[in-house]
């Protein structure tokens, strides 16, 4: 179970980098990309959990030994949305599941706007977050994942 003041915490952070935004990159024809492959520790208690150490490259997220989540860029949304594929195919803790049971796609929110930090915030289905919505009032929201570069 996730601690409720870090969730509210670390949902703060992922909410706020969708409304820092700039308003002209909210409409965006390019969708988010992310260079070279870059090693980040587990810190948060749901990220040692579930995930462990992940490596965030373009197109993938290799999670320790679970194995690889498929990710790509949503087109025209926000800098740092991203949806995803094979939550079911993971190799995860026993009892341990990367959103919910059986939800094997959805959304995340990946910011990188803090130095040596980042947060993944994840939603579960077909329908992406709404920017501007507190991460605990979005449909499907299954979690947030944080990671540090020490």
């Amino acid at each position: 179970m996730r601690h409720p003041r870090f969730l509210n915490i670390a949902g703060a952070l992922g909410i706020a980098a969708l409304l820092m935004t700039p308003v002209g990159s909210l409409a965006q024809d390019e969708e988010p990309e992310i260079a070279g492959p870059e090693d980040w520790h587990a810190y948060s208690y749901s990220a040692e959990q579930i995930t462990g150490d992940i490596i965030l490259a373009p197109g993938t997220i290799e999670m320790g030994n679970a194995g690889v989540l498929t990710i790509t860029g949503v087109e025209g949304y926000t800098p740092n949305l991203f949806s995803f594929s094979g939550a079911t195919s993971l190799n995860l803790p026993e009892g341990k599941y990367f959103c919910e049971k059986g939800v094997d796609k959805g959304f995340m929110v990946i910011d990188r706007s803090q130095p040596d930090f980042l947060v993944i915030d994840v939603f579960g289905g077909d329908v992406p977050p709404v920017a501007g919505k507190g991460v605990d009032q979005q449909a499907g929201f299954c979690g947030s994942f944080t990671y540090n570069k020490s």
